[in-house]
């Protein structure tokens, strides 16, 4: 092999492959992927939500109903790429939620590395959790600014009842993007109390 080659197959290989290629990898290389970039983009700009909002529940106190996203669903692949990002992420461990309906699949933080305050999570060190694919929507937690501006930009909207943030489902490559910066933040600030914040166009 001449040394010209050598150099090329050394940058190729240093190089952090594209979201796209992500999803087709074999799991335990996904996770490495993905650990390329755990800290949230400074430069993200929060863009308007397009269209009109999902339908939700409205989760009534006194009935059994949950807080779920009813229309507008995430396509399921996009809802398991969303959760394989999250499930890389440093010091996450994924288990049932302590909080949500079951079947949802909760992030919860090593005791050890949860050094965000006690609002950055649900229940125990769970900050976030990802409902089943017939919902597709996310819980999690936000500084009070990063949510408002979240649900200003018609991203999400708080739990009728605790106030949590529900953030809707990706429903395509962009909207996958946008909710991995948002779960990003909710991670800094659970993991190391870091408020990221967002800024919007």
């Amino acid at each position: 092999m001449s040394l010209g080659l050598a150099a090329l197959l050394l940058a190729a290989l240093s190089c952090t492959p594209p979201a796209s290629d992500v999803s087709r990898a074999e799991p335990a290389v996904r996770a490495s992927m993905v650990l390329a970039s755990t800290a949230p983009e400074p430069s993200f700009r929060l863009p308007a939500r397009k269209g009109p909002r999902p339908e939700t529940t409205d989760a009534p106190p006194g009935t059994p109903l949950a807080h779920r996203q009813l229309s507008q669903l995430a396509p399921p692949e996009l809802q398991e790429r969303l959760f394989t990002r999250a499930a890389a992420l440093p010091d996450v461990r994924v288990a049932p939620s302590g909080i949500s309906v079951p079947g949802a699949r909760a992030f919860w933080l090593r005791p050890e590395a949860s050094r965000g305050p006690r609002v950055a999570f649900q229940v125990g060190t769970e900050f976030a959790h990802i409902h089943p694919a017939e919902d597709g929507s996310l819980h999690l937690t936000f500084p009070p600014e990063t949510a408002r501006r979240v649900f200003q930009q018609g991203w999400g909207m708080p739990h009728p009842r605790s106030g949590t943030p529900m953030l809707f489902g990706p429903r395509d490559e962009a909207e996958l993007e946008v909710v991995w910066q948002l779960l990003l933040r909710s991670y800094a600030w659970a993991h190391d109390g870091q408020d990221v914040g967002v800024t919007v166009e």
